[in-house]
């Protein structure tokens, strides 16, 4: 069965280890897969929370959650941008294993 690897409470570390079929939460504010084709990005997302009378409230500001879709065997390597986007720091480098 497919797993749900929310990291959004934890450092991401410089590898991942995921099998296919998985989905991974992580925080960053955008990625690109530089190389590879064993991850998808599925897509980069801001946070949000439901209120207690059913609406949905986002803080305004860039996104902050990037989902990756384990989509076959192999490896990928991608680049998530982290803090601001616009002003933040240079990308870090995520190896992929789909295993």
């Amino acid at each position: 069965m497919s797993r749900w690897v929310d990291l959004r409470a934890d450092p991401v570390a410089e590898r991942l280890e995921l099998e296919p079929g998985d989905i991974a939460v992580l925080p960053a504010a955008g990625a690109r897969v530089s190389s590879g084709s064993a991850v998808t990005v599925a897509g980069v997302y801001r946070s949000a929370i439901r209120l207690s009378d059913g609406r949905v409230l986002a803080p305004a500001g860039p996104p902050d959650v990037v989902v990756l879709a384990a989509a076959r065997r192999g490896a990928a390597t991608v680049q998530l941008t982290t803090g601001d986007p616009f002003h933040g720091l240079p990308p870090r480098e995520l190896v992929v294993v789909v295993a």
